[in-house]
């Protein structure tokens, strides 16, 4: 969690830890954090199906503001530091991303390295990641995800139908970095190279 913090406490965002155990965050402005409590029955589902119940625990909480921009990064996902560079200026409902996916694929993982990229032609065929969109709260506040394997899929592509495509700004070279301190994914020897990307 420290390298998270730390990570994130340079980016100048306000963080929303969502979780559902304690943890003593620090005492700073810009870390916000969000506790659920998670029912017996959702225990014993996928972990799928969990974190998206979160996730939807969190929107209805309605603290959501109308035109601030909320994304959501899973586990160890990491910005790349220019990321906020990229975007500044940006007003549109929606900004889509991509996201970088390391330099290996670890045994056991499903999740290769291909870099999910930023396009009108990814979004209207097999969608993006769910770390990939950017979307303001007076939208996001009356979403919710589906609880199954492809939650962020469905979210995405049901954006995509519903809202006038003008209301989308593409980003292909702002990054997020996927699983960042994930064993074995990124190259030490990489990890410079991954962290100029301006």
């Amino acid at each position: 969690m420290k390298k998270i913090l730390k990570n994130f406490g340079r980016l100048n965002v306000v963080f929303h830890p969502i979780i559902n155990d304690h943890f003593d965050f620090p005492k700073e402005g810009w870390i916000k954090p969000f506790t659920f409590v998670l029912e017996p029955s959702v225990k014993k589902q996928s972990y799928y199906r969990v974190y998206y119940y979160a996730l939807n625990k969190f929107l209805d909480s309605k603290t959501l503001v109308d035109n601030d921009y909320y994304m959501f990064l899973s586990d160890d996902d990491f910005l790349e530091p220019t990321f906020f560079k990229k975007i500044e200026g940006i007003n549109s409902d929606f900004i889509i991303v991509s996201m970088k996916r390391g330099d290996n694929m670890p045994k056991g993982t499903r999740y290769g390295t291909r870099t999910l990229g930023a396009s009108w032609k990814v979004m209207g065929k097999r969608g993006i990641g769910g770390e990939q969109i950017i979307v303001k709260g007076k939208i996001l506040k009356n979403e919710r995800f589906r609880k199954n394997i492809i939650g962020d899929g469905w979210f995405i592509r049901k954006m995509w139908k519903r809202h006038p495509h003008k209301n989308f700004t593409f980003v292909k070279d702002a990054y997020v970095w996927f699983n960042y301190l994930e064993p074995g994914r990124w190259d030490e020897k990489a990890i410079p190279k991954h962290r100029n990307t301006e």
